[in-house]
């Protein structure tokens, strides 16, 4: 199935993809953006959040149900380097799902009664992330090891600031990000090109012309450290950060390897030291999350309080040093490469994969060609970047 892509006068990315099938179509509109530059922590979530609240065409249960009336959803959300809205709908009600979505990026309300409601409704969610230990641990050590950049705090933001948003700021963030040039749309689904290209142009030529820079913000990991957080309850969690190298390199999906190997699945190094051999684990991981900057490793293992130290002590030692085999190496690139594979089985996850890679930087073939790239990796490759990489950590421990 051939993709195509075309880029609008004003700059908008458009990737269509043709499918063949029971008539449905799923689309993503990425703003690169995310939480970079904000004057306020968490006010692009806050933002996104609202879009779908009310335009002044449309009310919210009208904006639901041009996609809901088809059997499809709408929803936004916020990351780190981008802003995404998403949608599945059937082809007969594209063009009026593309209508509400013209309406979402050019005439959004902001009322003042739907900004108060979703500001509780976020410092709720800020204040929940406290009570449970991995959302605790992550939000501390991302203000360690993130420390100075965009993502020292994550999008949902902070509560003092979230406190402090009003209307203006909201209105202010949106003029400023949504510029054409930072905005990809991807369209998977059982349409002719030629039919929708002329919908989806007269929607998106309609964006303000312009960027927004977002500029990598590199925070280098200069020494390994601790910290504890305590907390009430019945278990402890160990969340550790490790330097790992920028995603634009070839390094990147070396290392995607070597993540796999360390703390994805039951046969991974982690899982088979940790929790089978020592018992220490409830459950245990590492993840190389695809920012654009400032590179980590993370792993995780929740465990009880007396097994702590030991289990800290001993991730830290399994992530730096524990035995890789060819084998291993092998054994990664096959359930990455299924993995990948599985993930595609939806319209919107092919589309949401296609503007990904695009809205990073790698363009949108990569979700072509990144098995191909997987496949390549050899022991080798993955031997020498366990050497390079992984040497200094930043730690949580959430204690009782």
């Amino acid at each position: 199935m051939k993709v195509q892509e075309y880029s609008l006068q004003n700059g908008v990315k458009l990737i269509l993809k043709e499918t063949q099938g029971k008539g449905i179509v799923s689309g993503v509109v990425f703003i690169k953006s995310g939480t970079y530059g904000e004057e306020k922590r968490g006010l692009t979530n806050l933002m996104a959040t609202l879009l779908t609240k009310g335009t002044k065409t449309y009310n919210s249960y009208e904006i639901a149900s041009a996609f809901e009336d088809y059997g499809g959803n709408i929803y936004t959300s916020t990351a780190d380097d981008y802003v995404e809205i998403g949608f599945s709908t059937k082809v007969e009600g594209l063009k009026k799902g593309l209508e509400v979505i013209k309406s979402l990026l050019t005439e959004p309300t902001f009322s003042q009664e739907d900004i108060e409601r979703e500001k509780k409704n976020v410092l709720q969610a800020i204040r929940s992330r406290r009570e449970r230990g991995h959302e605790l641990a992550s939000d501390a050590l991302r203000r360690i090891t993130y420390k100075g950049s965009n993502y020292e705090v994550g999008p949902l933001g902070q509560e003092e600031d979230v406190k402090a948003i009003n209307r203006e700021d909201i209105v202010k963030r949106w003029e400023e990000v949504l510029k054409s040039r930072n905005v990809v749309v991807s369209l998977v689904g059982d349409f002719k090109s030629e039919e929708v290209l002329p919908l989806l142009k007269e929607v998106f030529s309609a964006l303000p012309e312009g960027e927004y820079k977002v500029e990598p913000n590199n925070v280098p990991m200069v020494e390994s450290l601790v910290e504890r957080v305590k907390r009430p309850g019945s278990q402890a969690t160990v969340l550790c950060a490790f330097d790992a190298p920028d995603f634009k390199t070839e390094e990147y999906f070396a290392f995607k390897v070597l993540d796999s190997v360390l703390g994805d699945g039951m046969t991974s190094k982690l899982f088979k030291e940790l929790r089978e051999r020592k018992g220490y684990a409830y459950a245990v991981y590492s993840t190389y999350p695809t920012r654009l900057s400032s590179p980590r490793l993370m792993a995780y293992i929740g465990t009880s309080p007396e097994k702590k130290e030991d289990a800290l002590r001993d991730m830290v030692e399994v992530v730096q040093k524990a035995e890789i085999t060819p084998e291993d190496v092998e054994l990664a690139k096959n359930k990455i490469i299924g993995d990948f594979l599985l993930a595609h089985q939806t319209r919107a996850r092919q589309a949401w994969y296609l503007g990904f890679f695009e809205v990073m930087g790698f363009g949108w073939r990569m979700d072509q060609e990144y098995p191909d790239k997987i496949r390549a990796v050899s022991f080798e490759d993955v031997k020498r970047l366990r050497e390079n990489y992984l040497k200094i950590h930043h730690c949580v421990v959430v204690e009782p």
